[in-house]
């Protein structure tokens, strides 16, 4: 069983190594880094003070960017996110993105991103420079992995990047997390909230220092414990999550970075219904509707329990070399272990119905499932720099093993008894049982890549660049899922991909750029969970990526603004002439993305800053020109900030426009608005200890909008049966936070 699988694994997870160079964001400074030097943008550089537009503004572009960037540094992330927030409500603030809603309250629910119209598992996530995501369809789970306080900053880059841009999805642009980093000089954090349904939040953080007999190493210590009873019914949710990271400096031309981090999460959600009501259910019983303490009903809150544990660690190790080359070399772990009770019916209000027994005798019970999923991979990222005094060459390779296991096993939830409501599988099971599926699956993925950064002036560098993907993968199965059938069978995907990006330093205040980049995404699990997986000969989707923009920085303003054009092709869909019992996929046709965005900001002194963004975005179907679904016609953004000892004020606005919930602009969602704010008071305590105290007060969707964000639908016209997930209400929340 992959439980056991994990568990084992877990020991090998601290010697882990990890990802390559993070790019442009990547704010490390160490003798390795500035010996390696930067394959950045040349030009002068300009600094300003704390109070100046550079530093207030909660998102903003670097003038070294070579596509559409968004940053949301540390100091957005404490002034102004929701104290209990996930790393999508982080990112949700950047142009063209959306998401980040879930219908259980603010951080204790799970939530999803979606970025110009690409939907979760279709853009690249990374964690100090590392990809990650699930291995079934590379989609990413909030509340697993990683909590709001091992969260430095997010960098939103909207676009394929250039060819050491590695990960599954990049062809749909990269959300980017990075850890907080040991400090120089030990110090100490500790921070408590509390709040609306009960929400606690405790999070503690220690930093070492420079330890002179280590040679100066310095390390940092994480932990964060979250509950709540949630704002739906019978839904509370609990966490708990460790991190450590460690600078060790080996000479003065040598760094390693360690870090490991593990994450502990409980919850309670129908996994068949996903929160979702009815209108009527919403009507009748609430927006908060969701489980309940009737154990003869199908959404007894102990009948859909879900426990999930995850661990993600890396070693990454960088050397400056002679004569103008470095090294950057690393190994990363990971593993997600999700196990997962649930009713099994898509009514939550459903009573006793029929389960069977052994001898196949039908009584009364409640149907319900045990779901496993796990996975582990492990991999390596080489780079290799050269470094001349016109620019810099980089080749490198990243390879990557993973392996997974999903079943699910059929249950009277009543009696915990098996339900043997499965039919006989020919060859493998003789009659009746309760198997619905027993998998194992693996994935291969291959991707070398070189780029050169030429700098024929100080002002310009121009970065040519190819990658090679291949990847594959692999179907062992003796009950497959959907189809039910042994399924013993591979397939890869390959393609080779040019990127070419431009970036000009007008002066130390303005940039321009220019992106031309493929993009490659392979197919997902589901089109080898078929009675013949062979049929199902997908070429994997692609894009390619046209898009100019211009950046300024300066003492009161900072702004941004992009054009972009995306040529979409392969996309994937379910053969309507499949039989529903065993359907099979095609590649449909292709997309068209294209949109203007920009975002700005204005600091009018004295610590208070205006900031704006805003996007027009377009994905229309090339066969019938409509919009496809998930894919909001436009965002906005709107944020007044205040930050100056004692006071810290945040005032963020986001408005997310029409979508569909079906293609072909079909069956509308209404724009959704979302308004928090959050203050902050430093007190200065009279003890040489305590640093500062901070207490603060936050108020989630502050105008208290109950929009609908996602829907389930039979069709393109209203049905009773069409499900939905609305925002969660208002909420409050106080907190204090010392720092030692």
């Amino acid at each position: 069983m992959i439980s056991h699988t994990v568990k084992t694994l877990q020991i090998a997870v601290l010697l882990a190594l990890a990802p390559g160079m993070v790019h442009a964001a990547d704010s490390l400074g160490t003798v390795t880094a500035a010996k390696a030097g930067s394959a950045g943008a040349g030009g002068s550089t300009q600094s300003y003070g704390p109070q100046s537009a550079p530093a207030l503004a909660p998102g903003k572009s670097p003038l070294s960017a070579t596509e559409p960037t968004t940053v949301l540094d540390s100091h957005y992330i404490e002034n102004a996110v929701m104290g209990d927030s996930d790393f999508n409500q982080i990112a949700n603030l950047a142009p063209g993105v959306s998401g980040g809603f879930n219908s259980n309250g603010p951080g204790v629910g799970e939530s999803k991103l979606n970025l110009r119209g690409f939907s979760d598992g279709e853009f690249n996530m990374t964690y100090d420079g590392i990809p990650f995501g699930d291995t079934n369809d590379f989609t990413h789970h909030s509340t697993a992995y990683f909590p709001a306080s091992t969260i430095d900053r997010v960098v939103v880059e909207r676009g394929p990047g250039n060819a050491d841009n590695l990960g599954y999805a990049t062809f749909g642009g990269s959300v980017n997390l990075f850890s907080p980093d040991p400090s120089a000089k030990a110090s100490g954090k500790l921070g408590f909230l509390y709040g609306s349904n009960n929400t606690l939040l405790f999070k503690a953080r220690a930093n070492s220092g420079a330890l002179p007999w280590l040679g100066g190493a310095r390390y940092l210590v994480n932990y964060q414990h979250n509950s709540s009873d949630g704002y739906q019914t019978f839904s509370p949710v609990k966490g708990d999550n460790v991190l450590f990271k460690m600078f060790v400096p080996l000479g003065e031309s040598t760094l390693v970075t360690l870090l490991s981090t593990f994450n502990w999460n409980t919850y309670y959600q129908s996994d068949a219904t996903k929160g979702q009501l009815t209108e009527a259910q919403a009507l009748r019983y609430g927006k908060d509707f969701a489980l309940g303490d009737n154990p003869l009903l199908a959404n007894y809150y102990a009948y859909n329990r879900t426990e999930k544990h995850t661990g993600f660690s890396y070693i990454r190790v960088q050397s400056a070399l002679a004569e103008g080359f470095s090294l950057d070399d690393s190994v990363y772990y990971y593993f997600y272990h999700n196990s997962t009770l649930s009713s099994s019916g898509k009514d939550p209000l459903a009573g006793l119905s029929s389960v069977v027994l052994a001898n196949g005798k039908k009584v009364q019970g409640i149907p319900g499932y045990d779901k496993l999923n796990g996975y582990w991979l492990v991999g390596n990222i080489l780079r290799l720099n050269k470094d001349w005094s016109f620019g810099r060459a980089t080749a490198g390779l990243w390879v990557e093993t993973g392996a997974t296991q999903r079943g699910r096993v059929d249950y009277d939830l009543l009696t915990g008894a098996p339900n043997f409501d499965q039919k006989a599988v020919p060859g493998i099971i003789n009659g009746i049982n309760n198997i619905q599926f027993d998998q194992h699956s693996g994935t291969r993925n291959l991707q070398p890549f070189a780029q050169f950064a030429w700098r024929p002036t100080e002002s310009l560098t121009i970065t040519p660049g190819v990658k090679y993907i291949r990847f594959t993968r692999s179907m062992s199965a003796l009950i497959n899922q959907n189809s039910r059938l042994p399924a013993f069978y591979s397939q890869s995907y390959h393609s080779t991909l040019p990127f070419l990006t431009v970036n000009y330093r007008l002066n130390a205040q303005n940039s321009a750029y220019l992106q031309f980049a493929k993009g490659f995404l392979a197919p997902p699990l589901d089109v080898l969970q078929t009675a013949n997986g062979v049929k199902n000969r997908l070429n994997p989707e692609t894009t390619t990526n046209y898009q100019i923009g211009f950046n300024h920085q300066s003492e009161h303003w900072v702004w941004d603004a992009d054009v972009y054009y995306i040529d979409f092709n392969n996309r994937y869909a379910i053969d309507p002439n499949s039989p529903l019992s065993d359907p099979y996929y095609y590649n449909q046709g292709g997309v068209i993305y294209k949109g203007v965005e920009g975002e700005v900001t204005y600091a009018l002194g004295n610590g208070l800053a205006l900031y704006a963004n805003g996007s027009i975005n377009s994905a229309k179907s090339e066969e019938t020109n409509q919009t496809i679904s998930a894919a909001p016609l436009y965002t906005a953004a709107a944020a007044v900030l205040y930050d100056a000892k004692p006071y810290h004020f945040a005032l963020v606005y986001k408005r997310t426009g029409r979508q569909y919930v079906l293609d072909d602009a079909q069956y509308p969602l209404p724009a959704l608005n979302n308004v928090n704010l959050k203050l902050g008071y430093d007190i200065v305590p009279p003890t040489p200890m305590i640093k500062n105290l901070r207490l603060g007060f936050d108020i989630y969707n502050l105008t208290d909008e109950r929009g609908v964000y996602k829907a389930k639908v039979k069709g393109p016209q209203p049905s009773p049966s069409d499900t939905f997930n609305f925002q969660a209400p208002r909420s409050f929340y106080g907190s204090v936070t010392a720092s030692f």
